[in-house]
């Protein structure tokens, strides 16, 4: 790695630099801020920041700036050291030092491809998001990183208390996986098909890495078609076994190198992807330290999902654990009166019971997920297709948290024109 000196520059020639690079293909990031004080939370956001591209770009705000923004006494450490530390960082590729309160002039001149900043601003909030979006260029707020702020720093610091641990989520460590297979039987290569100017798997990696309870989000693969495509926009990948007979046990095989407490399969194939249910699906452990496994559901309100095989069903017990899955329609509503000779299935307009559409998303504690894997196919596995009855199966108490998010998977060319037209108007 290049001694930090060398990654800083003047403006204009980390412009001149960023422009070199995009004749030659290379993918854009641009961040600024303060950076007063570096911490575990700018860390992680910039390491994020360049999982978007190929170059990432640092604008360091100087001192009368910072001190403009900021108030008296600040910044702590002069802007030559602010920048020295950020470009100290092996995901960092250059740094340079502004007056401007708005990172506007130096957005002018790089245009960078994707402009990141912290979730405490919506983009509707962004000064700057007009001028990125009047070139083509991408805005993406990233969540904000649970850890102590600067001023929280400089406050504990003036009261004299000494440092102490801070937890992420909790003392959670979670990391994503996207398990992303190419031979796919119904659609071949559908993880790098296009949509929206992105391939699929682009799009499901980059809503992931917005979960504010992944500290980290990898793409697991057998072929190298998925690795070049997914390298391209700066993923972690990484290559695994052609063997597997499943995603899951494709992300079991990551799982066992990695070290954390919850592993969360997410499916690679569902490109509008909500983190905020994938937050969902994390926050359980985080209360309880005996649970194994979670999972999603949603409301299903239509008799068309409640008939349709291909829709499963999870009914639950009164704290939400799973009692089953299947692709018939359960419950079954018992219609008053005498129960006719041949089955009839309804949806109820008043009903108590609750009817859910299973989601395929998985958190699981790794030790879990490991022993999980090792497992046997099981009778009611086999039966209906479904893997998660082989926890059932073996007497395993798996949490179904209710979520407002409806995935819509791509297993066919048309759903992919579907999403399409969704995205289209988002």
């Amino acid at each position: 790695m290049p001694h930090p000196d060398v990654k800083i520059k003047p403006l204009e020639e980390a412009a001149k630099i960023a422009n070199q690079l995009k004749a030659c293909g290379k993918r854009i990031v641009f961040t600024n801020g303060c950076f007063d004080i570096l911490h575990r939370g700018h860390v992680e956001y910039l390491f994020r920041a360049k999982s978007l591209g190929d170059v990432l770009i640092v604008g360091v705000n100087s001192d009368s700036s910072v001190r403009q923004l900021k108030g008296e006494g600040r910044p702590i450490l002069d802007e030559r050291t602010r920048a020295y530390l950020i470009a100290s960082l092996s995901c960092v590729d250059f740094v340079f030092v502004f007056d401007e309160l708005r990172p506007h002039r130096a957005i002018s001149l790089i245009k960078p491809h994707v402009h990141v900043k912290g979730g405490d601003y919506t983009e509707a909030e962004l000064p700057e998001a007009p001028l990125v979006k009047s070139y083509g260029g991408e805005v993406v707020i990233l969540p904000l990183i649970e850890s102590e702020s600067t001023t929280q720093i400089v406050e504990r610091i003036k009261r004299g208390i000494a440092a102490t641990a801070v937890k992420l989520s909790a003392g959670i460590r979670a990391i994503g996986v996207i398990p992303a297979r190419y031979a796919s039987t119904r659609f071949e290569g559908k993880v790098i098909m296009p949509i929206a100017g992105k391939p699929m798997i682009q799009h499901v990696y980059e809503r992931a890495i917005k979960a504010r309870r992944l500290c980290r989000v990898i793409i697991a693969t057998d072929d190298e078609r998925v690795s070049n495509v997914a390298r391209s926009f700066g993923a972690d990948v990484w290559m695994t076994s052609p063997a597997h007979p499943s995603g899951t046990d494709r992300v079991a095989e990551v799982a066992a190198s990695l070290d954390c407490d919850v592993v969360v399969n997410i499916q690679g194939d569902e490109p509008l992807l909500d983190p905020e249910a994938v937050d969902a699906t994390i926050e359980p452990f985080e209360r309880d330290d005996k649970l194994q496994m979670a999972t999603l559901a949603t409301p299903i309100r239509q008799v068309e999902d409640y008939l349709n095989p291909n829709v499963v069903k999870v009914v639950v017990d009164l704290q939400s654990r799973a009692l089953y899955f299947s692709r018939s329609p359960i419950p079954f509503f018992r219609p008053s009166g005498k129960m006719p000779s041949a089955v009839q299935f309804n949806l109820p307009s008043e009903r108590q019971a609750k009817v859910l559409r299973h989601i395929g998303l998985y958190a699981f504690r790794r030790e879990f997920l490991l022993e999980f894997s090792s497992w046997h196919r099981t009778p009611l596995e086999i039966a209906e297709g479904l893997e998660q009855l082989r926890a059932l199966e073996h007497g395993v108490k798996v949490l179904v948290v209710e979520t407002k998010y409806e995935a819509i998977g791509v297993d066919t060319p048309e759903d992919l024109e579907k999403v399409e037209r969704i995205l289209a108007t988002q």
